[in-house]
């Protein structure tokens, strides 16, 4: 009999700032098979530096193949994912962010200029419907932790790379952000804007393609919502876009010719499942009093898109 197939995982790590982790950094990790918790093995790992790679795993050839890593070192808030599928032809690649235990968020590669530059979209977007766009995402970024801006930028850039059956973005509709409107307010975990509603229509047809799904009751957790679709790229972080169809609005667009316009409500949550969303997101967050939080979404965004060879940057870091 031949020797038992074995796999490896390539572990690489980056900081808060999105680049190779500092080789004087220790971590550890952990490693689990994907067999039940009674059954499972544990690989403990010590490593240095951004990258580690981890050979003699059990190869199962099913589903046990897919494994859990989790990376933990001082000074850094952890990381993790799973599944990992590891296979006898080449290593499989988890990619992990460990922001700093005392991190804060670092807008100084997303000011207004940088943002018209290298985000032009972004830029137009916050100016529609408003003359003092500048002066208010200057307030953004100094309000109290900026999470409120962390949370716009996630979403636009979010948003940005998701392509409808149109060829469209999301975001290349019309867009008109609701500011100043206490029924509709911006917090850390989401934003409203009037946005042009053919953009239904095209969301409807991504999830008749199966890249979007309906979410059944959207007012149970969007009051005064009529639809929401959650796209279900990711296992992770996936954008969620809520209409509220009874808040109308009608704009002039290019050349004069009227856009009938609806509130979109867009959002990410951490999990794609509706029961896990519901139980260890929504439930959690009402028993802590918190909202979501646009630092847990930046990075398993991040991790998200690195698995499925994609990047994710949303322009802030985070720094100590």
């Amino acid at each position: 009999m031949g020797a038992t197939p074995t796999g490896s995982i390539l572990i690489n790590l980056v900081d808060g700032t999105r680049q190779a982790l500092n080789g004087n950094v220790e971590w550890s990790a952990k490693i689990f098979d994907g067999r039940p918790p009674t059954e499972w093995l544990e690989t403990d790992v010590n490593g240095t530096g951004s990258a580690e790679l981890i050979k003699g795993l059990t190869f199962f050839d099913n589903l046990f193949d897919g494994y859990s890593v989790i990376v933990s070192a001082k000074g850094y808030q952890g990381a993790a994912w799973k599944p990992v599928n590891i296979s006898p032809a080449k290593p499989a690649v988890v990619n992990g962010m460990l922001l700093p235990q005392e991190g804060h968020f670092n807008f100084s590669g997303a000011t207004w200029n940088v943002l018209s530059s290298r985000r032009p979209r972004f830029a137009e977007i916050l100016s529609t419907g408003i003359a003092d766009a500048p002066a208010r995402y200057q307030n953004l970024m100094e309000q109290s932790d900026g999470s409120v801006l962390a949370c716009l930028l996630n979403l636009l850039t979010a948003m940005s790379q998701i392509t409808l059956p149109s060829g469209k973005t999301p975001i290349d509709y019309y867009w008109q952000p609701i500011w100043d409107n206490p029924l509709f307010p911006m917090h850390q975990d989401r934003f409203f804007a009037y946005a042009d509603q053919a953009l239904i229509a095209d969301v409807e047809a991504a999830a008749s393609l199966g890249a979007f799904a309906k979410e059944p009751d959207p007012g149970l957790f969007h009051p005064g919502a009529t639809l929401s679709y959650k796209q279900v790229q990711f296992d992770v972080t996936n954008v969620q876009l809520t209409f509220h169809q009874n808040n109308t609005l009608s704009v002039s667009g290019p050349g004069g010719s009227p856009i009938s316009c609806v509130v979109v409500e867009p959002d990410i949550d951490y999990y794609k499942d509706l029961l896990a969303h519901f139980f260890l997101e929504v439930i959690a967050n009402k028993l802590s009093g918190g909202l979501t939080d646009p630092r847990e979404v930046h990075v398993l965004r991040w991790m998200a898109a690195r698995q499925a060879g994609l990047d994710f940057d949303p322009l802030y870091t985070f720094t100590t």
